[in-house]
């Protein structure tokens, strides 16, 4: 029979490795032998398995199983991680390391190889972008993501996931673009680049690991969310519509995936898609959104933030969690803290916190932190040597 919907799998179990296989055994693979697989999923930061932060490895782990039952063979997982962490920390950290050495699947660092460029033909903010070369070994990848909250785009889900296959500093250029009016149609400029790098970076096979999951301030610092889900589909943008709904979200309501749709990627409308099982919404879970200004927990913190990356922001919002009490000597005579953040950093007060080297321009107004992006303690160290002259 001719599948003529798109199809999203939802399983809910107990366990990471048993809700998938449930999940993929109940979704339709088409005849893979002699694809050469790459699994990507998200694992570019410093977390452990159920932080909600990273994907959990039971979840690859369940899926080279499935792959291997149907007779693949070339499978390997890889990765590129945010600028700063070490691949191989991270993937120590994140079970990874163990898991792949468990399987005996390769477990690559995109970043390692050259980069490779990739042409987008109706981009009008991304004409090209650089990925990793790795990717020439591979003709069918599955995107892994865990269910979670951003600050920059609202959901991270499996298209979003894909950004890691962008080589080393690319993943950053997407946050430091602009666009006007004309292009973005009043929408951000990541949205745009994200939707952009869709074309031809869109997942063959999407598996959302929502077993547990992050709220609030996603990516990386929010709180966990248990969920005990998992989303299999082979049409990624009807998977990311379906999981977004089941966060509590209007999937029209998220820029990039309605952009994608807009763009042809796929379908967002629910009553278009074939989901089973059909009372999946008895599974929804509401997810606190992320904030769109860290003044929303931080009210006497004022932050100027022009084209920032996730890097630089998760820093920022580090370095509050933990010095925040310590700050009472920086307000302004509005009695705020200003901070500034961001390549395009144009406008700010005399006086501001100005972190990382994106900021240099600006140095001359106010406290500059060298890094890219700096560590927290590094940042309290600044202040405080500025205090002390």
């Amino acid at each position: 029979m001719i599948r003529m919907d798109p199809l999203v799998i939802i399983s809910k179990g107990k366990g990471p490795y048993d809700t998938t296989r449930i999940a993929l055994k109940r979704f339709p693979l088409p005849d893979l032998e002699n694809r050469r697989i790459l699994i990507k999923p998200n694992a570019a930061r410093l977390a452990s398995p159920g932080e909600g932060v990273t994907t959990h490895p039971l979840v690859v782990s369940a899926t080279i199983d499935h792959l291997r039952e149907n007779g693949i063979k070339e499978i390997a997982i890889g990765e590129g991680c945010i600028f700063g962490v070490d691949p191989q920390e991270a993937f120590r950290k994140t079970g990874f390391a163990e898991m792949s050495e468990k399987k005996g699947v390769k477990l690559i660092d995109l970043d390692r190889f050259d980069p490779a460029e990739r042409i987008i033909p109706d981009g009008r903010l991304l004409k090209k972008v650089k990925v990793s070369s790795a990717l020439n070994d591979f003709d069918w990848i599955i995107s892994i993501p865990v269910m979670k909250t951003h600050m920059h785009t609202h959901v991270s889900l499996s298209i979003k996931n894909m950004k890691g296959l962008l080589w080393r500093r690319e993943k950053a250029r997407l946050h430091q673009l602009r666009s006007d009016e004309s292009i973005g149609r009043g929408h951000k400029a990541l949205d745009l680049a994200i939707s952009e790098m869709a074309t031809i970076l869109m997942p063959d096979l999407t598996i959302i690991d929502g077993t547990v999951g992050m709220e609030g301030m996603g990516p990386a610092y929010g709180k966990l969310k248990e969920m005990g889900i998992i989303l299999v589909s082979d049409y990624a943008l009807s998977a990311d519509a379906v999981a977004a709904r089941l966060m509590g979200f209007n999937p029209e309501s998220i820029p990039h995936l309605k952009l994608c749709s807009e763009m042809g990627m796929g379908e967002i409308q629910l009553q278009k898609i074939s989901i089973k099982p059909k009372d999946f919404l008895k599974w929804e879970t509401p997810f606190e959104p992320s904030p769109s200004t860290l003044s929303i927990s931080f009210p006497d913190v004022v932050v100027y933030d022009e084209g920032s990356c996730s890097g630089c922001l998760s820093t920022l919002l580090v370095f509050l969690r933990e010095y925040h009490s310590q700050l009472d000597g920086y307000q302004m005579e509005d009695k705020n803290i200003h901070i500034g953040i961001g390549k395009h950093l144009k406008t700010c007060p005399d006086g501001t916190i100005l972190i990382g080297n994106c900021t240099m321009r600006m140095k001359r107004r106010g406290i500059f932190v060298r890094g890219c992006p700096p560590v927290s303690s590094q940042i309290m160290r600044t202040l405080s040597q500025k205090r002390s002259r």
